[in-house]
């Protein structure tokens, strides 16, 4: 039985985003989250159905998949006539923290009237902000300290004092607390309720974790900022909360964006729980998590992870149920990290994933390879090519192309005329079949 959801499943599986039943919504969700990019190009076209229901979801699932096909059709979705659908597509762009997704929620403020999707925006804006887009701030300052903004769209905006450092908050409280509007006035005195002098007792960790998987917005958005304030004494108690929730996939991207807030200075000791953590979801997470800080130290240590699962593997006769293979998704992000600061320090890997008949092509290998692959993996790229279905063959021409570009290697190269006959006729076929056409660096 192939492993690979067909294009009739993912289609169904949206459809029933529409259902009536939550039961049946609930189980839609939870497999098209596993299915991840390969339903991407269905969500998308779920955002012109006629049902709220199955548009509404479909924008949370894009936010959760975060594949970066997702931004520009959640971008469209902020022009949307239903104000509910404009707040969920400002409110899932936060899930793609970039300058072009910080432009969209600024050209909605420009326009939007409804408060409450302003309040979406800000709050957006706050959260890719703390992921570390810096020109996330300015628009969400130009709310908070305008006086003729409404109450709630500027209350939103302090979202993002505990994400400035010290001296600019105290900055940005002094300027607040004389500022027109006592309602605004009040609240800076108070110290926007994030745990100052004049607030109430700030609540526990405990708490706080618990709060982070609340199904209301604004209880589990508060919770994130407080637990970054917390700072490194968060990760060990908040890894921990994630490995007893190892099935809610929210709740881990919650987490991560803790994580991920807290930077590589403070979130060093994620590092140590790649050692020490099975569940595929948290260890997704702290993949991820580490990818983001950046510092090529810690994401080197991801070598020792794939060690790990590849000997883990070799324990295992067949796949795991249902045809899921959520491990070799943690593996394939692994890839996928370690290529974007240009390492092939587990290229064997990495072959080795790509030759395996017996299970799905996961996406990230081949954006792994799309940045570091060489001659060496043409063959089993194009092997590959020869068995997957045309979605995954778009994602494997666009690799395969790459290696060929950076190798210099031309069509009529000494590499490509060794290659036995099926290969070169699939490399043949892959790239239109046109003999003059070059993909490499002209003379």
């Amino acid at each position: 039985m192939s492993l690979r959801p067909r294009a009739n499943e993912i289609s169904g599986l949206v459809a029933r985003l529409g259902s009536r039943r939550q039961i049946d919504v609930d189980a839609a969700i939870a497999r098209l989250s596993v299915i991840g990019p390969r339903a991407v190009e269905a969500l998308i076209e779920g955002l012109d159905d006629d049902e709220t229901h199955v548009r509404r979801h479909a924008m949370r699932l894009l936010a959760m998949i975060r594949d970066p096909r997702g931004r520009e059709p959640l971008e469209a979705m902020l022009l949307d006539t239903d104000p509910k659908l404009r707040d969920s597509a400002a409110r899932c762009l936060a899930r793609f923290p970039s300058r072009e997704s910080v432009a969209a929620l600024e050209r909605m403020l420009r326009r939007e009237k409804n408060p409450e999707v302003r309040v979406a925006a800000v709050e957006s804006l706050s959260e890719m902000f703390g992921a570390g887009e810096e020109a996330a701030l300015a628009p969400v300052l130009a709310v908070l300290l305008d006086p003729d903004e409404g109450f709630a769209p500027r209350r939103a905006g302090f979202a993002v004092l505990p994400r400035l450092s010290a001296a600019q908050r105290r900055g940005l409280l002094r300027r607040l607390e004389q500022d027109p509007a006592l309602e605004i006035a009040t609240f800076a005195r108070g110290d926007g309720e994030t745990g100052g002098s004049h607030g109430a007792e700030p609540p526990s960790l405990e708490v706080l974790l618990v709060e982070l998987g609340s199904a209301d917005y604004s209880v589990w958005d508060g919770a994130v900022q407080k637990l970054v304030a917390v700072g490194s004494a968060v990760v060990d108690p908040l890894v921990e909360a994630m490995l007893r929730r190892a099935d809610d996939p929210e709740y881990n991207t919650r987490a991560g964006m803790v994580l991920r807030a807290i930077g590589p200075r403070r979130g060093r000791g994620v590092v140590e729980w790649l050692e020490r953590v099975d569940d595929p979801l948290p260890l997704q997470v702290l993949v991820e998590t580490i990818g983001a800080y950046g510092v090529h130290a810690l994401t080197y240590r991801l070598k020792d992870l794939l060690e790990r699962l590849a000997e883990a593997d070799r324990d295992r006769s067949r796949p795991e149920s249902g045809g899921v293979e959520p491990r070799q998704r943690v593996r394939a992000k692994a890839h996928l990290e370690l290529a974007r600061i240009g390492s092939r320090v587990a290229i064997a890997d990495l072959r080795e994933a790509l030759a395996d008949r017996s299970r799905r092509l996961e996406l990230e290998l081949l954006a792994a390879l799309e940045r570091i692959g060489k001659r060496d993996e043409l063959p089993d790229l194009l092997r590959a090519w020869r068995r997957e279905e045309p979605f995954v063959r778009e994602r494997i021409a666009v690799a395969v192309r790459a290696v060929l570009r950076r190798e210099r290697i031309r069509r009529n190269s000494a590499v490509l005329r060794a290659l036995p006959d099926e290969l070169r006729a699939a490399l043949d076929e892959l790239l239109g079949g046109a003999p003059r056409l070059t993909v490499v660096e002209r003379r």
